[in-house]
């Protein structure tokens, strides 16, 4: 594919709102299977009576590197920190003895509810019922607080509870995704140095003063820059990607008119969070020297050739 520069329309058009990949679909399925078989195996769905002694023996059980608690919290759509926030205020006020000078990390708790029982029925009893416990009433906001009730959310049916781990894993899968397209970027540079010679590194250079996504041939003396950011939702790092992207454009211009350089730098943005924002895509696609997406990413090839000097 001839390098050449798009225009705003050809970018457009050619912007892929999605990325399938089936290996990362197949992990997040593998880990959703693995949180079913957990909760599945101490007969929680659809239990009339479940209790809070199930909970107490639940919190031990492990699936690899799943606990009873990661699936508890999952099912009350609690994140670790803001779970590790509520013990943290348990300690603080003396629910907890032993008083609070540092907050506990999650793998802390866990050794804790292995090793101290009073502790490990304590939080079972929070998890279980903590929405009806009216003295945390004053300590917790009440979103968090209605959360503490398993004894309820604990009987989702097996269709309710898959549906609702995938939800709660809607954040790795989109960091993953992220990651998985800068890998799609990665192996065609590892395939163009296998064929040219030519290699890349990345981290922060000089030129820039950020931190690049790839830089070729190396850190030392960039002279093709690329910057990537696949987005299929909008999030607040939108923008300072956006803006790291437009400042080291600049710096490049202003390296090259004062040395009298070639170096180029190339926006590789795709994905329907930036669909979204279009104003943001356009000055993307404009303030670049390339501008490629999935659908013209083997243009980049000829971008290297036309623009490394070795």
């Amino acid at each position: 594919m001839k390098a050449g520069k798009l225009t705003f329309q050809e970018a457009w058009q050619s912007a892929s709102v999605f990325f399938v990949d089936d290996q990362l679909e197949d992990e997040i399925d593998a880990k959703v299977m693995h949180l079913l078989a957990l909760a599945e195996e101490v007969q929680i769905s659809d239990s009339a009576d479940f209790t809070v002694d199930d909970v107490v023996s639940f919190i031990h059980e492990k699936d690899n590197d799943i606990s009873g608690l990661n699936v508890i919290l999952k099912d009350i759509g609690l994140s670790d920190e803001k779970f590790m926030r509520i013990v943290s205020l348990l300690r603080k006020i003396g629910r907890v003895p032993g008083g609070f000078e540092s907050e506990w990390s999650i793998n802390k708790i866990k050794r804790e509810l292995a090793d101290d029982p009073a502790f490990n029925r304590q939080i079972a009893q929070l998890l279980y019922d903590g929405k009806n416990d009216s003295a945390l009433a004053a300590y917790i906001p009440r979103y968090y607080l209605d959360k503490l009730n398993y004894r309820e959310i604990g009987k989702m049916p097996h269709s309710a509870r898959e549906l609702f781990y995938k939800n709660s894993l809607i954040g790795t899968y989109g960091s993953k995704k992220g990651h998985r397209v800068e890998a799609v970027i990665s192996d065609l540079l590892l395939e163009i140095e296998a064929k040219h010679g030519i290699g890349y590194e990345k981290g922060r250079t000089r030129l820039v003063h950020v931190d690049v996504d790839f830089a070729i041939p190396s850190l030392d003396d960039p002279q093709v820059i690329v910057m990537s950011s696949f987005q299929e939702t909008t999030s607040s790092g939108q923008t300072t990607k956006a803006r790291d992207m437009f400042n080291a454009y600049s710096r490049v211009i202003s390296s090259n008119s004062r040395y009298g350089e070639d170096r180029v730098f190339v926006n590789f943005v795709d994905g329907g969070g930036w669909l979204a924002r279009k104003r943001d895509f356009q000055r993307l696609v404009e303030q670049c020297h390339y501008f490629i997406n999935l659908s013209y990413l083997k243009m980049l090839e000829s971008i290297i050739l036309d623009h490394v000097l070795l």
